[in-house]
């Protein structure tokens, strides 16, 4: 009791600001629940996550009400599949997959992450299986989310692996296809991903963490637009380097907000508290998108001269200030430009304000990779390894952490709008795709890139 009290008194110091938690996930560790037996495999996985994460929603909720501060998603990951289920068919896997959702929905989780492989240094029989079942996995659960991680600035870039991901991601949309291909959001593909980031859609619990832990995340746009807005006429007189010290304020503030639901949480559930995310990604509460900030820095619209410069000062400011409020924040901590997760960028894309090029140079310049992009169910797979490729070598030679997601909607083409009916993805227009299959004589290749020396 002394500690909760101690927790409001600090929380409630903070100054009254729009504040959402993005998501809270607990990861399990299931590596000791590998065996031979489908049916032991299966039980054991089961009984692992019931029993680790029974309380976690309870948890969440009892925190988000006694303390103000709304939790959006709840998640879990877990070790990655791919080192627990070493040896077992395709068949085996769609099991594994179907526990997964089964157990996740039955502790009233949002989602689970962990149906990963690794596979920057080469494809093993495992890693290739699981890649060859996503399709039917993907399209028969659903909160089971996978990710695949090709490549680091260690190991190079596995390109063999990316062209059969980008064969096998229209396959997902095809097996999706009366749901406009949602099942292509649910995979995504990973760059310099060496601590499993549990912040990302499909990222599985990494190295070097305990039994059980506790991952924060948070979106800073919200505060950050609150904290500009009130300096109201003496924001247009500001320097920018001025105005980068009100975001890292900003971002201090909620970051120091999030260690404290975080830790809030860990102690109930009896876990390790593990890393705090702090990012500028969309949430469901109107204005609370990155390029909202925009126009308040003097960018007119997103993807004018002008944008990757204001989106990378954002960045700095926010990983700076998140890192001097906590030790434990860092973890992916990037801008996410999430076209059918963000009302505001899908709106651009409707009205033909925003094309594929301009969101490869934000994406290069300071995004975390092309994220939830739908385009037309159309464009070949040399050209999805293409886009995939392209983005993954810019994360590795930049040695920063990087997260692909592309949606092929069948029977879409570039213009048409796509929408979908569930609370996670919204509407948006399709983007077309300059130059499609322009670069097949060269991805087709395949073979590794190199590490960067």
């Amino acid at each position: 009791m002394e500690h909760s009290t101690s927790f409001f008194t600090a929380l409630s110091q903070l100054p009254q600001v729009p504040l959402d938690i993005r998501t809270i996930t607990l990861g399990i560790s299931i590596a000791d629940c590998g065996d031979h037996s489908l049916h032991t495999l299966c039980d054991s996985i089961y009984r692992r996550i019931t029993d680790a994460a029974g309380s976690f929603s309870c948890v969440c909720s009892e925190t988000s009400s006694r303390f103000g501060v709304p939790i959006l998603q709840r998640r879990l990951c877990v070790t990655p599949i791919d080192r627990v289920a070493q040896g077992h068919t395709a068949d085996d896997l769609m099991h594994v997959a179907r526990t997964l959702d089964g157990a996740t929905a039955a502790v009233h989780a949002d989602r689970i992450g962990g149906f990963a492989a690794d596979v920057q240094h080469g494809m093993s029989a495992s890693a290739r299986t699981i890649i060859s079942c996503l399709p039917a996995v993907l399209a028969e659960t659903n909160r089971v989310r996978a990710a695949i991680h090709v490549g680091s600035s260690q190991s190079g870039v596995n390109i063999d692996a990316i062209i059969f991901i980008a064969e096998k991601l229209k396959e997902i949309a095809q097996a999706t296809a009366s749901f406009n291909g949602r099942g292509a959001a649910k995979l995504a593909v990973l760059a310099n991903d060496s601590t499993g980031h549990p912040h990302l859609t499909g990222a599985c619990l990494g190295d070097g963490w305990g039994d059980r832990v506790i991952h924060v995340g948070i979106g800073a746009a919200a505060i950050i637009r609150h904290t500009l807005l009130k300096k109201g006429p003496e924001l247009a007189q500001l320097k920018l380097d001025e105005i980068l010290g009100e975001v890292q304020t900003a971002a201090f503030q909620a970051t120091r907000a999030a260690e404290m639901v975080g830790r809030e949480v860990a102690r109930q559930m009896n876990a390790e508290f593990g890393s705090i995310d702090v990012t500028l990604g969309p949430t469901v509460r109107h204005g609370d998108s990155v390029i909202d900030l925009l126009p308040l820095l003097g960018v007119q619209r997103l993807g004018v001269p002008g944008t990757a410069t204001a989106l990378a000062m954002l960045l700095l400011a926010v990983r700076t200030g998140g890192a001097f409020a906590s030790c434990s924040a860092g973890a992916y901590s990037r801008i996410m430009l999430s076209v059918l997760e963000d009302p505001a960028l899908a709106h651009l894309s409707t009205t033909g304000q925003l094309t594929l090029d301009q969101l490869r140079l934000m994406a290069t310049a300071s995004a975390g990779g092309l994220d939830l992009i739908p385009i037309p169910g159309d464009t070949d797979a040399s050209t999805i390894a293409a886009l995939l490729a392209d983005h993954v070598t810019m994360a590795v030679l930049n040695h920063r952490p990087a997260a692909i997601r592309l949606v092929p909607v069948p029977g879409k083409q570039a213009g048409d709008r796509v929408e979908y009916d569930n609370s996670e993805l919204g509407e948006a227009a399709v983007f077309a795709v300059p130059g499609a299959g322009m670069a097949s004589a060269f991805i087709n290749r395949g073979g590794r890139l190199p590490a960067v020396r």
